[in-house]
């Protein structure tokens, strides 16, 4: 593909409080795709994320993300790697004395939005994209669960980040909810970004397919969800 990488991984080896999670780990991901995180827990799907946000350093191989290298990327530059991403956590991580047309409005200050007007905007353009453009107004108590998952996508898609890591997003959901959630990522990915999903949730794989990881034994493999039926 003529387009650098937005994920590349080589020879990595992840570490976790010195201890090697995952080995010899080669990846790459594009715009466009879709991919699903699988494994045990303890596999190393969490130690992958952090790795790629930069909470862990990568110390063995080479990598870089959105353009970022992280085998020189210093800690006290991680900020500027995470303003080129999109990070969605299972528990939200919400500020609940805020609404939540607030809360995004909070994100955007602190990443260097200057003018109200365009913060306004902003914020009006991402409740629509998740579906929530007549509950900017509520806090995060008075929304639903997936009401709140969408407002944490929303904070993700604030400064339309080109790669989306999203850690169990819809582990704590309903069903019926977390397809909601599943087909606004979908569509995300098929709006030319990158999603990175971790999930345990293997039913899925076959509903909205995407590619597959699994974490396992201490490797990384790409994987095909008629495999994972078998196994």
């Amino acid at each position: 593909m003529d387009n650098p990488a937005l994920i590349s991984l080589s020879d990595a080896d992840l570490l976790q409080e010195e201890h090697v999670v995952l080995q010899n780990v080669n990846l790459e991901a594009q715009a466009g795709e879709f991919i699903y995180l699988i494994g045990r827990t303890g596999s190393g799907k969490s130690s992958l994320l952090k790795t790629l946000y930069g909470e862990l350093s990568l110390t063995t191989g080479s990598g870089s993300v959105c353009g970022v290298d992280l085998g020189t990327l210093k800690q006290r530059k991680v900020h500027l790697l995470r303003r080129k991403l999109g990070i969605v956590f299972q528990d939200f991580e919400l500020l609940t004395d805020r609404t939540a047309a607030e809360n995004l409005q909070f994100v955007l200050k602190v990443t260097d939005w200057k003018d109200p007007a365009e913060r306004e905007r902003r914020v009006a353009e991402v409740l629509q994209a998740v579906g929530l453009e007549t509950k900017g107004y509520k806090r995060p108590y008075e929304l639903s669960g997936g009401e709140r998952q969408r407002l944490a996508i929303a904070r993700a898609l604030l400064n339309s980040p080109e790669l989306i890591l999203a850690d169990e997003p819809t582990g704590n959901l309903d069903p019926e909810t977390a397809e909601g959630i599943l087909e606004l990522l979908h569509d995300l990915a098929r709006d030319g970004r990158c999603v990175l999903m971790a999930t345990h949730n293997h039913g899925i794989l076959k509903r909205h397919p995407g590619r597959i990881l699994r974490c396992a034994n201490g490797k990384l493999e790409e994987v095909t969800a008629s495999s994972i039926e078998r196994a």
